[in-house]
């Protein structure tokens, strides 16, 4: 064997170790962008049951504010019982 059969089996060789090394990057890459997309959808999910909590917590701030002067008539009627609480400013700072 001559210097040229050496020289094609040095670059065989490295040629295969290229493809190899290759072929690991591809599949390492593939692994992470799998992972990259289960984040995604967790993330995705995440903000979906985020706007309906502050859809719901929205919606229940709009009821009891159209209800509000309903629930501090009743708070105000309520603490009346208290012993110790004037009737007449139910919800002032001296009270606090």
């Amino acid at each position: 064997m001559g210097p040229g059969g050496i020289a094609t089996i040095i670059a065989a060789s490295a040629l295969l170790i290229i493809a190899l090394a290759l072929a690991y990057f591809i599949i390492r890459a593939s692994r992470i962008m799998d992972e990259v997309q289960k984040t995604i959808q967790s993330i995705n999910r995440i903000a979906t049951t985020a706007e309906n909590v502050t859809e719901k917590i929205g919606g229940l701030v709009t009821n009891l504010s159209s209800m509000n002067s309903g629930v501090f008539k009743l708070i105000s009627s309520i603490s009346s019982f208290i012993p110790g609480r004037k009737n007449s400013a139910p919800f002032t700072k001296e009270h606090e």
